[in-house]
């Protein structure tokens, strides 16, 4: 199966918008076994979209659109399509009622005829009611040899998201030429060069296996594929016992997630000192339901006073080593502790950047404290890349230093 994605929106070509949307397809066609053959970005003007959907129709066999299906004078995708395809719209009753019961559940007065445009429909296409909003999306199956398939979302991500996983992969499902069998697994700590060199002699033992990485600060994706189970289920056990120490649990698909289900199982808590990080390692925790049963809170010190006063960094160590020193973020980890009571705790303290770095002291340099029960350790570092890189990796790193000391690691 060969799958195309058209991203529609002047707000994307502008900039305007991040395409978090194709992030989101990609990453979860991929668990299907399934790489997009293109993707375009295309204006919200029919000429543009129309030519952009006969290229990918000339290259792919299933077309997933994003924008456009909305009630406003830009949402053209739907009428574009229709018209290319030759496929009047009508009022689908279905689609007309779920519109309906969307704007008097806002309660929002009178219904204009303008937002009842949502409830049409090209002739002959089945209509993805919207779980989470009021356009629905679209299922087209052409007339032409072969048989083409397009399937039209709204371009919320909150609304694109739960019609992708439950009315368009069981779609894309239903049409897969083979049966493809396939695992993920989140290795954290290490590079992806080092995972892929790792991986090499599990693909030469298992020669009908595929295989994609996907690198973040805080782990590396591994996907295996085939379409034979028997393969897959061999180079899972492989792969497991290649990075047992390294590989997040089933049930975890974030580092925090990780965290927090190991300081439930220890009955553990868990406190925060953030300065360069500036809140994100608790926003990384806050992120998970659930995390109140481990996580305490934080402080973030990013003023030298604020370290002085609330976690008890002394004015001697801030003069003498400075707020960015191994001692200063010792000196948080241990005041954390104390005004949380907490049984684990992590410090981070650095230059992110892009200014403020010495010879001495240059941009990237960042000093991570974690203390786990009785063990505790700073440790040193030096990060590239942009401001916003280098602070996620010091609290990727963060994080999983904490996973392997609660995991029973010796560091």
């Amino acid at each position: 199966m060969k799958v195309a994605v058209l991203c529609i929106g002047d707000e994307l070509l502008k900039g305007a918008v991040v395409n978090t949307n194709l992030t989101y397809i990609g990453q979860h066609l991929l668990t299907m076994g399934i790489m997009p053959v293109l993707s375009l970005e295309v204006p919200d003007r029919p000429a543009d979209v129309t030519e952009a959907l006969q290229y990918a129709m000339n290259h792919a066999d299933f077309i997933i659109t994003s924008g456009g299906l909305g009630p406003t004078a830009d949402d053209l995708t739907k009428q574009a399509i229709a018209e290319y395809l030759n496929c009047p719209l009508e009022l689908d009753p279905r689609a007309e009622q779920a519109v309906r019961e969307r704007w008097y559940s806002l309660k929002r007065g009178e219904l204009p005829l303008r937002f009842l445009n949502q409830a049409l429909i090209p002739h002959g296409a089945e209509a993805l009611l919207n779980e989470c909003g009021s356009a629905p999306g679209i299922h087209i199956r052409t007339n032409t040899t072969p048989e083409k398939h397009i399937v039209m979302l709204p371009g919320p991500p909150a609304e694109l998201h739960p019609m992708f996983d439950n009315q368009l992969l069981p779609i894309l499902k239903a049409h897969l030429d083979n049966r493809l069998h396939t695992r993920l697994f989140h290795i954290s700590g290490v590079p992806e060069s080092r995972v892929e060199e790792r991986t090499i002699p599990i693909l030469e033992s298992h020669p009908c296996l595929s295989v994609a990485y996907c690198a973040s600060p805080e782990f590396v994706k591994l996907f295996l594929t085939s379409p034979d189970s028997l393969c897959v289920e061999s180079a899972e056990q492989a792969v497991r016992k290649e990075f047992f120490m390294e590989m997040l649990s089933d049930g975890a698909s974030t580092v925090a997630a990780e965290i927090l289900h190991l300081l439930k199982e220890r009955g553990a808590t868990l406190a925060l000192a953030e300065s360069c990080t500036g809140g994100l390692i608790s926003e990384l925790i806050t992120d998970m339901p659930g995390a109140s049963a481990g996580y305490l809170g934080g402080i973030v010190s990013y003023a030298n006073e604020v370290k002085r006063n609330l976690l008890g960094v002394s004015e001697e160590t801030l003069r003498k080593y400075g707020a960015v020193s191994a001692e200063c973020a010792g000196e948080m980890l241990s005041g954390i502790v104390e005004r949380f009571r907490s049984d684990c705790a992590i410090s981070v303290t650095g230059i992110a950047g892009p200014k403020g770095g010495t010879p001495e002291k240059p941009v990237g340099l960042v000093y991570i404290g974690v203390r786990c029960f009785e063990q505790s350790l700073v440790a040193e570092y030096h990060f590239r890349g942009s401001r916003e890189q280098v602070r996620a990796r010091s609290a990727a790193t963060a994080l999983n230093t904490l996973r392997r000391m609660l995991r029973g690691e010796k560091l």
